[in-house]
């Protein structure tokens, strides 16, 4: 079976972040309005959210947050 590497609306699925705080990687999902991918830091539930925009965005599915 493939794995679909996006969604209806054409979104990945998850992004990566390094979260510099805690030195950890997570994974980052659309949240249910489906206009910013969330994730927390496992080790200090520091949150970071990244806007999903229409134009002038980035093709990156990788970042880093302080």
């Amino acid at each position: 079976m493939a794995e679909s590497r996006s969604n209806s609306q054409g979104l990945p699925p998850t992004v990566g972040v390094h979260m510099k705080c805690c030195n950890v990687y997570v994974y980052a999902k659309p949240n249910a309005q489906k206009d910013a991918y969330v994730g927390w830091c496992p080790k200090c539930a520091r949150q970071v959210r990244l806007r999903i925009v229409s134009e002038g965005g980035s093709n990156s599915r990788f970042f880093e947050a302080n």
